[in-house]
């Protein structure tokens, strides 16, 4: 007869409540705050959020720029175009890249980055889908070989957080989280409008995309805060291991 080692329920119960510091009369325990927020209570945190982030930008960029560099970014403060993509010659012309792999996003509108590339001959791929679909003319792993075999892949960023000098990217169609993660070189090209002072501004700005667009926001966020670190269990550092081992993150303005 096998003998069940398993411990009692209430006796499980009874040693959380023990740990929590509380008994079984204990009065229940109010939801997390966040839990009971509603639409409108969102839109009012983001209306004071947004009217807050149009105040100082230039110091938040500055913020931005000397906290991302502290986390291992190679920084570029570009006030303008023809800046910013001076930049992007030196750094592809001083690693020798032959292939690049670039995200499909609005600031890619704003910046001839495809004409600095084509004019130095760098053979360069626009993703057009994520990495588990496919375009026109290639396959989803055509497309995921294309990202795994590029120098360098260059993105824009949903958000910049001054906090923690991150780059935040949002996966989705025409920006294959691959583009940041495959290559061993990340350049990000981060707008104004994309930066914010806290993760709790990234975490409002999410719930509300939950809530507007039916209960989805996508299944996670990639947080880039420098170059790829690993350590092993003799706290070793390595770096370059599951990511980009160098990092280049260009603000406009």
């Amino acid at each position: 007869m096998v003998e069940h080692l398993e411990t009692p329920r209430e006796e499980f119960l009874a040693s959380v409540r023990q740990a929590l510091g509380r008994s079984a009369a204990s009065p229940p325990v109010p939801p997390y705050p966040r839990l009971e927020e509603s639409l409108a209570d969102l839109e009012t945190l983001e209306r004071d959020l947004l009217a807050r982030l149009e105040t100082g930008r230039d110091a938040r960029l500055e913020a931005l720029a000397q906290t991302a560099a502290r986390r291992g970014w190679n920084v570029k403060r570009a006030p303008d175009p023809e800046e910013a993509l001076g930049y992007l010659d030196s750094v592809v012309t001083q690693l020798g890249v032959k292939r690049a792999v670039r995200s499909a996003e609005a600031v890619f509108q704003q910046l001839a980055v495809d004409s600095i590339l084509q004019r130095l001959g760098i053979e360069t791929t626009i993703i057009a889908r994520d990495e588990t679909g496919s375009d026109e003319n290639r396959s989803g792993a055509a497309l995921r070989q294309e990202m795994i075999d590029a120098d360098i892949g260059i993105t824009g960023a949903d958000y910049a957080v001054t906090e923690t000098g991150s780059v935040v990217v949002l996966p989705r169609a025409g920006l294959s989280r691959l583009v940041s993660l495959a290559p061993p070189v990340h350049l990000a090209l981060v707008r104004p409008q994309d930066v914010v002072d806290t993760l709790d501004d990234v975490f409002l700005l999410r719930r509300l995309d939950y809530y507007r667009n039916g209960g989805d926001m996508g299944s996670y966020l990639n947080f880039i805060t420098g170059p790829s670190r690993t350590a092993d269990i003799e706290q070793t550092l390595v770096v370059g291991v599951h990511g980009p081992k160098e990092v280049h993150m260009i603000i406009l303005g």
